[in-house]
């Protein structure tokens, strides 16, 4: 067994163990919650879209043939917009009516296949042809706004989509973020448990490893144990090593102690005891001033110097 054993952190790994699990189990319910948001956010934008779509593909149809009529498609496109333009309802009715009315005017003064015949027909026709291209202009300018205000909606939604699962994702982020941010101080804190207990004993009243030295005084940590003095209450003084440590040290054995004094020995571990050094030298510290004996008050490494007599 080592000395630092006495910092076993089981418990406080086994707590961070659950603390982390805990945190999992919650970051998991947290991100399936936020996919589902997700995924309705999506669903219900792709139906708000469908309207502002339909709209968008109508009108583009209206503003592709305006185009072609405004001669910006090149020549497939004029031909295409002629094509429509005598389609177009009520053209063929008008042109075969006027052409009929100068026709019958034709025959009822002997002006039939005349050229003031052809000079009339061809300025009816003309003149029908520009009327109703106007018309046609005019009808499908509407479809450019009607195209604008579609791309503008779907723009916007696509907008709105983007900001918020941006906002969804970063809280997904935060939440992951201090989920690890939890787990990470669970086990740092777990980690430094052991050094928080040595931390806690040094400021008892001891320093550094010679305090874990003076604690430690449990006759089984040690070995080459011989006795070489007493305490002026009469307490035997050992000159020991700590097994695995070649350095002899001088002190007391807890077992001895315990006979006399057993509110000053106290359990380390299931098989290890320890000595408080200075409960466990007051009286002896007492008898050496009623002697005038010039006691020094209780250390790590000098409480018995003062006090210690030769072994009879």
């Amino acid at each position: 067994m080592g000395i630092f054993d006495i910092f076993n952190t089981s418990d406080q790994q086994a707590a961070a163990a659950a603390q982390t699990a805990g945190i999992n189990a919650g970051y998991s319910q947290l991100s399936n919650l936020y996919g589902q948001g997700q995924q309705a956010l999506q669903t219900n934008y792709a139906s708000g879209l469908q309207p502002f779509q339909q709209n968008y593909t109508q009108s583009n149809q209206g503003t592709t043939a305006l185009g072609n009529a405004l001669g910006l498609n090149g020549p497939a496109g004029n031909q295409q917009a002629s094509q429509q333009l005598q389609s177009t309802p009520g053209f063929q009715f008008q042109t075969q009516q006027g052409n009929n009315a100068i026709n019958a005017a034709a025959a009822a003064n002997g002006t039939l296949n005349s050229g003031n015949q052809a000079l009339a027909l061809s300025q009816f026709n003309q003149g029908l042809a520009g009327t109703t291209y106007n018309n046609y202009v005019s009808q499908l300018q509407p479809y450019l706004g009607a195209s604008q205000s579609a791309a503008s909606g779907i723009g916007s939604l696509y907008g709105n989509l983007g900001n918020q699962l941006n906002a969804s994702y970063m809280g997904q982020g935060n939440a992951a973020y201090g989920a690890q941010t939890s787990i990470g101080n669970a086990n740092a804190n777990a980690d430094l448990a052991g050094l928080n207990a040595s931390g806690n004993i040094i400021n008892a009243g001891m320093n550094g490893a010679e305090a874990l030295l003076g604690f430690m005084s449990d006759k089984r940590a040690k070995e080459d144990v011989k006795r070489v003095g007493k305490l002026d209450d009469g307490q035997p003084v050992y000159r020991f090593r700590y097994k695995g440590d070649p350095r002899h040290q001088i002190g007391l054995v807890a077992q001895e102690v315990e006979k006399t004094n057993p509110k000053a020995v106290f359990d380390i571990s299931a098989d290890r005891k320890g000595v408080d050094y200075k409960r466990a030298t007051d009286y002896a510290a007492r008898l050496a001033d009623f002697r005038g004996a010039p006691a020094k008050k209780s250390g790590t490494r000098d409480y018995a110097a003062p006090l210690l007599k030769k072994a009879a």
